[in-house]
Order: structure tokens, then C-alpha cells, then sequence
């Protein structure tokens, strides 16, 4: 650690630089010549931090910046940066304390066959309220779970809580035909992962067909042998294995054909404005034909109109997700949601409200008089004097 006080600008650079330069000059050592590099990181005070406690955290974090960005370089701490590195570690903690105390939570979403309504099955969805933080979107704990290697424990998790709440349903009498779990790709690097799914299954009594694992395009890149048999493995097992968000990455149509899929699912960012952009309907009708070609269902996310779903309907699509039908809910309101009559059910109300909508906007018809009309009366002749005759004179 060096201390320079009264010190700021390029002086702060200079010694820096020449700091690097001299403990990077090679030493002799007897026979041998050893060359040492460093990177340094800079806080200053007091706008790093208004005691030592602070500025050293400022300078470390600064320093490891430095080995990130190449090593053999300086650089000044960032208090953008430190505070998103904080956030993340506050964060970090607070996830394995939430995972570790069972305070995250499943939510699903259901999947309707497109043709009849009938439910296909849900897709499990993680939800994190922390009784101090709110509540975490996936977006934002998922990613920290993935620095923080805690992403193999929710994947876990997860699992088992799916097997759960699917015995819990049929139970209390609603058939929930699969439920989808999505896995990152840190999961299909480990061998161990179809045993774990296969012991999860036997000890929930539990077919094999009841769940599907989703995978990224991330994992249908990847090329390595491990993954591979990872994934026929757990599709020898019976389950079911779905590709999340096709058409977003780098996927291959060759890679398509080579791994074990059961089912292909269409990216919202396909369906956004489906109704009027017919190169979306182009692609989403090529993808729903090459599914069908391989012997897989597809399934199309983000339908959230009547026009959509009467669109994709023509287009043969297999099941549908979305919030036209349902947002993904917490298991109690499913089972409302089932025993309310499901998607059937609430496309009947949009028709109603439609129908309504269009009766409101339709003018009332004019009454029709039936009454016999009677002949208007013939009106008398009559002599009208404008200037009268006047006497004659006798």
C-alpha cells in the first residue's frame, strides 16, 4: 500500500506509471532472471470514501478492475462501479440466505392447445419476494445467481418443488398434464444431473412424462460430449426436453436435428406484432413446419390478443402461452384458474365482451308503423279574390 498525500491529477498518473515501471524491471537473481508485473488501484480522498476503511475497499475493488482489464495497469476506483459490485455481493448474500430459508417461490404458466383449449401443461417460473429488497426480478437474481455459483441450487430447487406441487395437484383433483422447468446450461455440464432428476421422479412416484426440461440456445451450442449425452440421458428417461426461445441466438438447423428434442418453443420477440408483420408470420409458419416435419410440438410464447391466437390457430401451431390466457400464477390461483373453466373459459368471456362491444355500437332500429293509413281528405274548391269587382255605375 502507498500513501501519497496532496496529491491529485496526472501527479496521481505519474507516480502510478512509475510505480509499474519499476517493480516491472527484471531482477537477476544468480542464474536466473525474474520479471514481476503488478496492477495497482487508485482511491483518493475524500471523494472515495471519508476514512481508510473506505478508501482501501475503493482501491481493491480498483485494483482488481486493473487484473480484469489486462493486468499491468492502473486504474482509479469507480464509484458507478463499486456500487454495482456492492449491490451484487448485498444481493448475492441475501439469495443464499432466501434459497437456504425456502423463501422462493414457483409460479406457472399455462400452455392451451392451440385447436381445442384444452390445458398441454405449465411452464414453472422462479418468483423471489425478500421481505426487505421487494420483490427481485428473474432477470436480475438470475444472473447474480450465476456469478455467485448459486445457479445449480435454484436449478435443484426447482425441480424438486415442481415435482412437489404436480403431487400436491393431483391430490386435490387438477391435472396438470407437465410441468416445464427451466435449467441453465451450468446444469447439463454435470453427469450427475439425469440420476438427480430420475431420483426426484421415483421418490414422488411420479411418470417421467410429467416433466420437461427447457434448455437455451446457449446449451444447443454448446458441442461439448458431456452435454450431449447429458441430454439424451434424460430424454431416455422419458421426460420431456424443450428449447426455450428459439430463433434469439446463433442456433443451427443441424444442431436441431442432433439432440433429442421433444419441443420447440417460439420467442415472444416473434409475436410482438404478429397481426401486422407478415415476415413474422413467415418465420413463425416455417418454424411450426419444421417441427411438425421432426416429430416435435410447438409452442409459441407471448400471445397476448384474439388476433394472434386466431392467426397462429390457421397456422397450425400446437399449444400456446401467454397472458391472453393466463400471467403466470402462483399455484393456489391455478387451481382457481382450472376449476373456472381455464382458457376455454376466458376466451368465452372475450367473445362476450366483444359481442357486447358490438351490439353497443350498432344504432337502434327505427320502429316500423303498421297502422292503416287513412286518405288525406280532398280539399273543397274555393275562389280567392285578390282584387274585387267593383259596382258598376249605373
Amino acid at each position: 500500500m502507498v500513501v501519497v498525500p496532496d496529491c491529485e491529477g496526472k501527479r496521481i498518473e505519474e507516480i502510478a506509471r512509475q510505480l509499474l515501471d519499476t517493480i516491472g524491471r527484471p531482477l537477476q537473481i544468480g542464474q536466473n532472471t525474474l520479471s514481476i508485473s503488478c496492477s495497482i488501484g487508485i482511491s483518493t480522498f475524500p471523494a472515495n470514501g471519508p476514512d481508510s476503511e473506505s478508501l482501501l475497499s475503493h482501491a481493491d475493488t480498483a485494483m482488481r478492475q486493473a487484473k480484469e482489464d489486462g493486468r499491468g495497469i492502473f486504474r482509479f476506483a469507480n464509484l458507478e462501479k463499486n456500487q454495482v459490485a456492492q449491490d451484487r455481493l448485498v444481493l448475492g448474500s441475501a439469495l443464499r440466505d432466501s434459497l437456504a430459508q425456502g423463501m422462493l417461490q414457483l409460479h406457472y404458466q399455462p400452455q392451451v392447445r392451440t385447436h381445442t383449449l384444452e390445458l398441454s401443461g405449465v411452464e414453472a417460473l422462479s418468483r423471489w419476494h425478500h421481505p426487505h429488497l421487494g420483490n427481485i426480478f428473474p432477470s436480475r437474481f438470475i444472473a447474480v445467481a450465476e456469478e455467485t455459483g448459486q445457479i445449480e441450487a435454484i436449478g435443484r430447487w426447482s425441480l424438486q418443488e415442481a415435482c412437489r406441487q404436480i403431487v400436491k395437484w393431483d391430490r386435490d383433483g387438477i391435472h396438470v398434464p407437465t410441468v416445464a422447468v427451466n435449467l441453465s446450461a451450468v446444469h447439463f455440464r454435470n453427469r450427475a444431473l439425469p440420476e438427480h432428476i430420475a431420483t426426484l421422479l421415483k421418490d414422488h412416484d411420479l411418470k417421467p412424462a410429467r416433466l420437461t426440461v427447457e434448455i437455451t440456445e446457449s446449451v444447443m451450442m454448446d458441442n461439448s460430449r458431456d452435454t450431449e449425452e447429458v441430454l439424451q440421458s434424460i430424454r431416455n428417461l422419458g421426460c420431456g426436453l424443450s428449447m426455450d426461445d428459439f430463433g434469439t441466438g446463433y442456433s443451427s438447423l443441424s444442431r436441431l436435428t442432433r439432440l433429442p428434442l421433444t419441443e420447440i418453443k417460439i420467442d415472444r420477440s416473434f409475436i410482438n406484432d404478429f397481426e401486422y408483420d407478415t415476415n413474422a408470420q413467415a418465420v413463425t409458419m416455417a418454424v411450426i413446419g419444421i417441427g411438425s416435419r421432426l416429430g416435435m410440438t410447438v409452442v409459441t410464447e407471448g400471445v397476448e390478443t384474439e388476433q394472434q391466437r386466431e392467426l397462429l390457430e390457421k397456422l397450425n401451431c400446437d399449444v400456446m402461452q401467454g397472458y391472453l390466457f393466463a400471467k403466470p400464477l402462483a399455484p393456489q390461483d391455478l387451481e382457481q384458474w382450472v376449476r373456472k373453466g381455464g382458457a376455454p373459459a376466458v376466451i368465452r368471456e372475450i367473445e362476450a365482451a366483444r359481442a357486447g362491444a358490438a351490439d353497443a355500437a350498432t344504432p337502434p332500429a327505427q320502429p316500423v308503423d303498421n297502422t292503416e293509413k287513412q286518405p288525406a281528405p280532398t280539399a273543397k274548391a274555393t275562389t280567392t279574390t285578390l282584387f274585387p269587382t267593383a259596382k258598376a255605375k249605373s
